[in-house]
């Protein structure tokens, strides 16, 4: 074609655009986010402590689950803050591993991962997050030390803290393949 009397160039010619590879479900990111997910959720019915209690009632220990945690700080009276957000953590660290197991499930679709992978770590940190405050304030939430906490710890308070732990890591998977 001219214009105004002047050949025009033609287009230069490109390169097809490069292929990319098909999406496939990512399985091992799914049983990373499904088993975080299971234990954000398992931590609320497994036993969080083993406590001997003192005076008269039943003879030997006595496990409190989660579920039964977070009621008793919840039932306290005028709770100060720590103790309000430590009940936060467990129902949040249990909310979080609900949504971590519809994640787990959605990565064995073959879609893009890269969005759920983000969504699963934003999760997982605000469950980590939670888990290591309630570590760190646990003088006033539980009146023990950090050394007697985990001295009294069970097998759903090593779940509480696990779960954001292995969340990250199958968010990780997820980011990293898309």
């Amino acid at each position: 074609m001219s214009q105004l009397g002047r050949a025009v160039p033609a287009a230069p010619m490109t390169a097809p655009p490069a292929l990319r590879r098909p999406v496939r479900p990512d399985p091992v990111a799914a049983l990373l986010l499904l088993a975080a997910g299971v234990a954000g959720v398992w931590q609320l019915f497994a036993p969080w402590f083993t406590l001997t209690p003192s005076g008269p009632g039943p003879a030997g220990p006595v496990a409190a689950t989660g579920w039964q945690v977070y009621r008793g700080l919840r039932l306290l009276p005028a709770p100060s803050a720590d103790l309000r957000w430590a009940t936060l953590a467990v129902l949040g660290c249990a909310v979080a591993g609900g949504a971590l197991i519809v994640l787990g499930l959605a990565l064995l679709a073959p879609i893009n991962h890269r969005p759920l992978g983000l969504a699963a770590a934003l999760l997982s940190l605000l469950a980590l997050g939670g888990a290591l405050w309630v570590v760190g304030h646990a003088r006033p939430v539980f009146d023990l030390g950090v050394f007697g906490l985990f001295g009294q710890a069970t097998t759903g308070f090593y779940l509480f803290i696990g779960s954001g732990l292995l969340g990250l890591i199958g968010a990780g998977k997820a980011l990293s393949t898309g």
